[in-house]
């Protein structure tokens, strides 16, 4: 009976052994490793509250002057990222990126004291929503800190700083309510001398990476990038005039994926 039993524990331990050395080599094999890598990133950015005029006085030639309520906001559009990254060791790389935010203003009036001049009322109603561009551009280099370089998913951290360029103005008002033949019927409400077309940019992320295969990743990052935005924070006199203005930084929250390609990589383990 003892030497019947012999043989089989020897073949099941032989077969338990068979099993088992496919997950002992799982456990020595280690994913690829990024070193430097080039993409691009595609996302959504939100809104964000821009100026608010709760009473602005606007003359009138034929009676008592209007008061408006004013109201500027930035609303929420597309993003897009050009990117670079070079890890010199596991953890901690250096990265640049060229970013375009596709913000755009819409504003918002209320006659909140009408004086009886039917073409202010009318100027006040041609700006409730109307839209207008504010894309800004951004340059911006800074560091990545990945805890583990070798799974497959990645979490990460992100930092970077740089520049934004503004080419339009968020303080300048001006509604368009009619048109005299090819002449349109204007009404100036803020004018702005002084805009600043280059400004600091900050951004803080956090993300996942999928490990190097077949020479590329994906990432989804979450992150808040503050502008520096300049806004109304007084009424005038009257209209068409320079209104006392401060610059504020903004946060505005987004989200992108990415498609990396992996330009250099360091080999996991094989075994």
């Amino acid at each position: 009976m003892i030497q019947h039993l012999a043989p089989a524990r020897r073949c099941g331990g032989a077969i338990a052994a068979l099993l088992l050395m496919p997950c002992v080599a799982l456990v020595g094999q280690t994913n690829d490793e990024s070193r430097l890598t080039m993409g691009i990133s595609a996302g959504w950015i939100a809104s964000a509250q821009l100026w608010d005029v709760p009473r602005q006085a606007i003359s009138s030639p034929f009676g008592d002057p209007d008061f408006y309520h004013l109201h500027r906001e930035l609303r929420s559009d597309i993003t897009i990222s050009g990117h670079g990254t070079y890890f010199r060791g596991p953890h901690l790389g250096f990265t640049g990126e060229f970013t375009y935010l596709g913000l755009g203003t819409t504003d918002a009036c209320v006659v909140v004291q009408d004086g009886g001049n039917l073409e202010l009322r009318a100027a006040c109603d041609a700006l409730q929503g109307v839209q207008h561009s504010a894309a800004v551009t951004t340059v911006q280099g800074g560091v990545v800190l990945r805890p583990w370089s070798r799974t497959f998913i990645q979490p990460y951290l992100t930092g970077t700083a740089g520049v934004a360029f503004t080419p339009r103005s968020t303080v300048e008002m001006t509604s368009i309510y009619g048109a005299i033949g090819d002449t349109l019927v204007t009404l100036n409400i803020y004018q702005d001398d002084h805009t600043a077309e280059i400004r600091p940019s900050f951004t803080l992320g956090a993300g996942f990476a999928t490990a190097p295969s077949s020479g590329y990743q994906l990432r989804i990052e979450v992150r808040e990038t503050w502008l520096a935005q300049t806004i109304v924070t007084a009424a005038t006199s009257q209209q068409g005039l320079l209104p006392p203005t401060r610059s504020v930084l903004k946060g505005f929250p987004s989200v992108l994926v990415s498609f990396d390609v992996v330009l250099e990589k360091r080999r996991g383990r094989r075994y």
